[in-house]
């Protein structure tokens, strides 16, 4: 059932993303799943608040209702969309992408991974990435590629926890927020964990 205040209750101003008290940091009992389509609203609010208030993303454009569903059908068993759960709060989602449309680039994927504001900072991202890095080996995609703003330190730091490497900067590519970003490239290949 939609939450009160319907698909863009969360796009006004922008609110303060500093991470809440202590007490509501810890990630608590979380399962992670496939993504479904009662998810979308809450996807849609973890996803619009990066793109209207933050550089996590160079996505400029919100998602209203159609274009969440269009997003979710582009997430094939081949490249999957995953949420985190807490009783039936979306506290983070994430998911693979094809990383270049030719054919040759077919076993390489790109991950996308966001946290809710509030709950950043307690493991959540790591559980989805992680998630994320299995299912591509079982599904024997040979190397994962993140594209991340060079400032977002967060980011980068939860890809090289998870066996990325740097393997070059755009610079100045994205413009959002009013400046250039440069984006950094990061990489991690596959084939060890393909066998679990």
């Amino acid at each position: 059932m939609p939450r009160a205040g319907g698909f863009f209750a969360a796009l006004g101003p922008c609110p303060d993303s500093r991470p809440r008290s202590a007490r509501d940091a810890g990630p608590g009992r979380v399962a992670i799943r496939d993504a479904h389509e009662a998810d979308l609203e809450q996807i849609a609010a973890i996803w619009n608040h990066e793109v209207l208030c933050t550089d996590a993303t160079t996505d400029t454009e919100p998602r209203d209702q159609v274009a969440q569903s269009e997003w979710l059908a582009r997430h094939t068993e081949s490249y999957p969309a995953i949420v985190a759960v807490a009783a039936e709060d979306v506290v983070a989602y994430g998911s693979l992408s094809p990383y270049q449309p030719r054919r040759a680039f077919a076993r390489t994927v790109e991950d996308s991974v966001y946290v809710k504001r509030g709950r950043r900072g307690t493991g959540l991202g790591s559980l989805i990435l992680a998630e994320l890095i299995r299912r591509a080996g079982v599904l024997g995609h040979h190397s994962m590629l993140a594209r991340i703003t060079a400032k977002n330190a967060a980011s980068l730091r939860l890809h090289e926890r998870h066996g990325f490497y740097r393997v070059g900067v755009e610079r100045e590519s994205a413009f959002k927020l009013g400046r250039w970003h440069d984006v950094t490239i990061m990489q991690r290949h596959l084939d060890e964990i393909r066998w679990t």
